[in-house]
């Protein structure tokens, strides 16, 4: 209670507060995919999101776990997702880098599972053949230490791009 009143008057005097609570993440989660590269509570809670929602095909149940409350109205109202084109595919995230400075966790993946083998002009004007996408995945966490916002950004790569060192 201590800690919620504390939260609420930094953030009253528009000061950042990290998460200070840690959402429950399901051991079978843990257990089935890599959370090594997620040391704090909203590390592990962006991870849990993006392999529940990808890796595991579970994105309605993701977003009603690890999102604020109202962030999907419909989604709450119905459980079906209501924004997701029907060709997605199903997307294999691996997670490469996870930053986080405030309220805020970036996460740079390589994702595997939609277009794979199809042709694309990169930024040099270079046909190639797509492996992948690099994703840069953005969220901004609530202070309870749920997602409240996120934000991302994909580029297509091919086997002469891909390079994550």
């Amino acid at each position: 209670m201590v800690k919620r009143l504390v939260a609420a008057v930094l953030l009253l005097a528009g000061i950042p507060v990290q998460a200070q609570d840690s959402v429950p993440i399901p051991a079978e989660l843990l257990a089935a995919h890599d959370f090594s590269l997620a040391d704090t509570p909203n590390k592990r809670t962006a991870l849990a999101y993006l392999y529940a929602a990808w890796n595991e095909g579970r994105l309605p149940q993701a977003r009603l776990t690890y999102w604020q409350p109202g962030s999907f109205p419909e989604l709450e109202r119905t459980g079906v997702p209501d924004d997701l084109p029907p060709n997605i595919g199903t997307p294999h995230y691996t997670i490469h880098r996870v930053i986080e400075e405030g309220d805020q966790v970036v996460v740079l993946a390589f994702v595997q599972g939609v277009g794979i083998g199809s042709e694309f002009t990169n930024i040099f004007g270079q046909r190639a053949i797509k492996v992948g996408d690099a994703v840069v995945e953005i969220f901004r966490f609530a202070p309870s230490g749920l997602i409240e916002a996120k934000w991302d950004t994909i580029e297509p790569v091919s086997e002469a791009s891909y390079d994550f060192r």
